[in-house]
Parts: C-alpha cells; sequence; structure tokens
C-alpha cells in the first residue's frame, strides 16, 4: 500500500519559521527517498505559506483551506495520507479535511502526541504564537477564521480527544481541557505506564464512539536526545524506539485513518538526529500491511 504524503512547508504560526523547511528536508533525506523508490510513499504535494494577508491567522485559514481540501481528496479517494509539518497549526486543516470527508459517517477521535497542549486561546495565549492554539481550533474555540475551516462547527469533541506526552504547560490551556474533561497522559504517567500502554488505552478512548481516529505527532513528544531540532524542547520525553514500538502495534489498525508528524526545525537539529527520527517515525507509519 503506498502512503500519500502531504508536505505543509510553513513555519508562520511557530516560535521560528525554520521549522517550515523541515517537510523539504525530510523530503530529500535518504531514508524517504528510498521509500519512495520501493512505492512506499508517494509525495501528493507540497504546500507553502500565504502571505497575502496583514493578519497572521487569515493567512494561516488560507494554508490550512489548501490542506483541508488535500487531505479530503484522498480519503475521499481511499488513499492513505500522512502529513509532514511545519509547525503544528497545520493540524487545522489536516483534521478539518478528515472532518470533511467522514462526518456523514460518524465522529472523528484524535490522539495528540505532544508536549505542550496546543490548546491556548487568543485570550490566553502568552506568546501569541497561533501553533500553541491549533487544538483549541479544532474544538471550536479560538479565532474564528480558523475554528470555521470547511465547516462551521467543532471537528472534534473532547469525549473523542486523547494527549499523550504532555510535560509543558500554561493554566489558561490546561483549565479549558480540563473544564471539557479531554483526557491526558501527562509525561509522568507515560514514563511510569509505558509509551506502549498508553497508546493502546487511548486508542481504546477516542476509537470508542467514533468511525475512525487519527494520531498527530509533535516530534518535540520526543525526549531531546531523539530530537533536538524542534522550536520548543522540553527535557524528559519519550525515547524513539518506545515511540516506534508503540505505533508499530496500531498503524494496521482499520479505525486509523490518517496521521501527521511536524515541528522539525532543520536549523536547530545536530548530526541529523531530529531528521532521522522524522524519517523512522513516518516509515514506521507507512510499512503498514
Amino acid at each position: 500500500m503506498t502512503t500519500y504524503l502531504i508536505g505543509c512547508a510553513s513555519g508562520i504560526a511557530g516560535a521560528d519559521a525554520h521549522s517550515g523547511e523541515g517537510p523539504s528536508v525530510v523530503r530529500e533525506s535518504p531514508a524517504m527517498l528510498t521509500l519512495e523508490k520501493n512505492g512506499k510513499v508517494q509525495w501528493h504535494t507540497m504546500l507553502s505559506p500565504f502571505t497575502s494577508h496583514k493578519r497572521k491567522d487569515e493567512n494561516i485559514r488560507l494554508l490550512c483551506l489548501q490542506l483541508a481540501k488535500h487531505v479530503s481528496e484522498l480519503i475521499r479517494g481511499k488513499k492513505s495520507f500522512c502529513v509532514v509539518g511545519g509547525d503544528h497549526s497545520c493540524a487545522i486543516g489536516t483534521w478539518s479535511g478528515v472532518y470533511d470527508a467522514m462526518h456523514d459517517k460518524g465522529d472523528l477521535g484524535l490522539i495528540w502526541i505532544d508536549a505542550h497542549m496546543d490548546s491556548h486561546t487568543p485570550e490566553t495565549t502568552p506568546s501569541g504564537n497561533i501553533h500553541g492554539m491549533p487544538l483549541a481550533c479544532l474544538l471550536g474555540f479560538g479565532y474564528p477564521t480558523l475554528t470555521t475551516v470547511l465547516h462551521d462547527t467543532p471537528k472534534i469533541k473532547p469525549e473523542n480527544l486523547c494527549l499523550i506526552g504532555v510535560r509543558s504547560f500554561e493554566e489558561g490551556e490546561a483549565s479549558l481541557l480540563k473544564r471539557l474533561n479531554v483526557k491526558v497522559y501527562m509525561m509522568e504517567e507515560v514514563l511510569a505506564r509505558g509509551f506502549g500502554t498508553v497508546l493502546q488505552e487511548a486508542v481504546a478512548h477516542v476509537s470508542k464512539n467514533t468511525v475512525s481516529y487519527g494520531v498527530t505527532i509533535d516530534v518535540d513528544a520526543l525526549d531531546p536526545q531523539d530530537a533536538p531540532g524542534v522550536d520548543v524542547p522540553e527535557p524528559g520525553g519519550i525515547r524513539l524506539i518506545d515511540m516506534i514500538a508503540g505505533l508499530k502495534k496500531i498503524v494496521n489498525d482499520k479505525k486509523l485513518i490518517g496521521t501527521e508528524v511536524v515541528e522539525f526545525d532543520p536549523s536547530r537539529d545536530k548530526d541529523r538526529v531530529t531528521e532521522k527520527s522524522m524519517t523512522d517515525i513516518i516509515a514506521e507509519i507507512v510499512m503498514k500491511s
């Protein structure tokens, strides 16, 4: 089976625009070229950021609209997909596209693997960076430009969402997720119980009342030993070997509709360690039977 890759080469919503260079570096990496040669992956498109509006949220909306349409098209064509970001604001487009293609069949579940909650709104954000807001937008909170991509409705219900690996957050976003009763596995629990065990539980949680679910991975969820090339590194993360082992157990799940891997900043990488982690994760995702 061929997995179609969509690059979203934008870092305009992030702490450092260099994360927008990540998808192109991944595309030209030796491991990815081998996967492409062997027919495991095919690049569907590589999207670039919009800068036509003065307001950043409007430019991000244009990019997310384009991304959402590509994702929806692939799903309607019964093709497997993986989005390669860029900063994590691309998730607004990715999962809005899945919602567009699937909402008439039932609800969508989502597993959000990240060191951060990404659940700020314009009222709670200390930085103003929109890459810290995409999950809130998918839940229906935030800039109206970003909560209404393709459909003027929340794309994910709180009960169908699960976060894994959180170890850095602010009060405002934590309060929102607590009020919505969203399931969150903090990094302390992941370390105590094992990533594989937690991931299996998360799959059961987001599958319970849904027709399909997706997985989005911010590589800053990984320990900096395995992913130094990120804009907001946090110590004590998931080890790459554990993430690969966990993903191996779910990639053939028929309810897994698509995946996303984001936030690789090549300018901060060391000895191409993060590049290898990105390609190892993508390789595991696309090696489904």
